[in-house]
């Protein structure tokens, strides 16, 4: 599917606009785990970053299992985004740049539980997207927008 037909820019600018989404990750036995997250992505859809505490479950479940799965919506719940891929955690020197990038970090869930601007301290969330999935009521109807060739 082409990445300007209308589906395509509808995902895109739901993306764009959000700045939380849900991250579901699972673990090996296939157990999930689902969280909201403060993100950044933009219209291209080609990452999701996210920062959290390196002790959380969705760093363990990582750690097993790299895939996660991002839920996007809209503010009045009509419409949805889902952005599926390979998911790494980053840590380290190589989670400065991305923690130099991250805005709003003071207004951050984990601020609630670790008052630090140590990026060392933290871990990075980076999924590449393979899959876009838009979700829209009525009937839950599911389009896949795109989706990386194997």
């Amino acid at each position: 599917m082409p990445k300007n037909d209308a589906l395509w820019k509808a995902s895109s600018l739901l993306v764009s606009d959000t700045k939380s989404a849900v991250l579901t990750t699972a673990d090996n036995d296939g157990h999930p785990h689902a969280t909201w997250m403060s993100i950044v992505a933009d219209s291209s859809m080609e990452t999701v970053m996210s920062i959290t505490a390196p002790d959380t479950q969705k760093i363990k479940n990582l750690r097993e299992n790299p895939y996660g799965e991002w839920m996007i919506a809209s503010p009045s719940l009509e419409s949805m985004v889902y952005l599926s891929g390979t998911t790494r955690v980053i840590e380290g020197d190589e989670a400065k740049s991305h923690w130099d990038s991250m805005p709003s970090k003071s207004k951050a869930y984990y601020r609630h539980y670790c008052d630090e601007d140590d990026y060392e301290k933290f871990s990075i969330i980076l999924t590449q997207v393979e899959k876009v999935v838009y979700c829209r009521p009525p009937g839950y109807r599911q389009t896949v927008v795109y989706e990386l060739s194997s």
